[in-house]
């Protein structure tokens, strides 16, 4: 019995030694994770503090500096000129180049064609909406439309439809609409190569990187061509004409300071102009000089010391011979008439009396 009692008393001896043992083993594990649960915080506390610090010296660095780092036109989208700006004698803009872009469709992007239909239809009317329509089943990139401004870009961005995709690029800007066109700047096309004008003789120089930020300068003046195209748009009312053109030179050194033709457009909507009556009536307009020619007879005849203005040529005909042709006047004019006269009343007969004592 003594002996039994000694194994029990051994056995419950050693099963609270275990017992012992297994709880301080816990209590290590407990207090060895709840170390490395506070390095970790420790840690992150410490990566979130140096980001702080580098921030707030950062800022500090900014704000105390005098440097450009916020200047607006450092800061602004980069603007690479690829064509020269062109300016008149006085340094008055004419044209420039700006940002603009075309809005395009992918469309596989759209989910639901029709209702991007009835939206483009409500929104933008002028659309060709069945050759959208179109467009869209053939499933390949298309353009909705070229060339739009800040606002037209904004109403299609409203849309809300992740197939529309803008595409930007460089257009060429008239800083004065219709008062310098036709042939006397000229146009671009879309790629900025010059197609007609001064921006077609000048395309070289005026894409040339050289001189990329040195504007051309033109003889033409903007005050000049306003008032005389303002003066000629009076005339063509009064007169009722179908258009008119107008010239000024300085005849010492040919210098062009003002080319007017009406009607004109409005170069910067780009419009297809397919009728005759906007031809360049300086440039392009083909017709008989007629009394002009009296302008240089006269002026050979004053120049060669032949007549002054005021000279009197006497007993002028109705008519007269010259080689086979008959020259005579349209209308009765005074037997004498003084240079002047002469071509004031644009006399045919008093010019050839002229141009004979001019001679060969």
């Amino acid at each position: 019995m003594k002996k039994k009692q000694k194994k029990i008393k051994d056995i419950n001896q050693a099963s609270f030694y275990f017992e012992d043992y297994l709880e301080t083993n816990k209590q290590k594990k407990s207090l060895k994770k709840k170390n490395d649960l506070q390095d970790r915080i420790y840690l992150i506390f410490f990566f979130f503090l140096s980001l702080i610090l580098i921030f707030t010296i950062k800022i500090t660095h900014l704000s105390l500096s005098k440097s450009s780092t916020f200047n607006q036109k450092t800061n602004s989208l980069k603007f690479t000129l690829i064509r020269r700006d062109i300016i008149d004698r006085n340094g008055v803009l004419i044209s420039r180049n700006a940002n603009s872009g075309h809005v395009a469709v992918i469309p596989k992007l759209v989910k639901n064609k029709k209702n991007f239909l009835i939206k483009l239809r409500l929104n933008f009317p002028e659309l060709k909406i069945n050759e959208i329509e179109k467009k869209l089943s053939e499933g390949k990139y298309f353009y909705l439309k070229k060339r739009i401004d800040q606002f037209e870009r904004e109403k299609f961005w409203a849309l809300g439809e992740k197939g529309i995709k803008f595409e930007n690029f460089q257009t060429r800007m008239h800083a004065h609409g219709n008062l310098f066109n036709h042939d006397v700047v000229g146009q671009v096309d879309y790629d900025n190569f010059g197609i007609s004008g001064i921006e077609k003789y000048f395309d070289k120089e005026l894409k040339n990187k050289k001189l990329i930020n040195k504007p051309l300068r033109l003889t033409l003046d903007t005050n000049i061509q306003y008032i005389i195209s303002k003066e000629l748009n009076q005339a063509i009312k009064t007169f009722s004409a179908t258009g008119g053109g107008a010239l000024l030179m300085n005849v010492n050194n040919g210098e062009i300071l003002s080319l007017v033709s009406l009607p004109n457009f409005n170069i910067n909507k780009r419009l297809s102009v397919k009728d005759k009556q906007y031809t360049n009536k300086i440039t392009k307009g083909v017709y008989e000089l007629g009394s002009i020619f009296k302008t240089f007879t006269i002026a050979l005849a004053l120049e060669n010391d032949l007549v002054t203005s005021q000279t009197i040529i006497k007993d002028i005909p109705r008519s007269l011979k010259c080689s086979i042709h008959t020259i005579s006047d349209m209308k009765e004019h005074p037997k004498n008439l003084s240079v002047e006269e002469i071509l004031v009343r644009s006399s045919n007969v008093g010019s050839v009396i002229l141009a004979k004592k001019i001679g060969e």
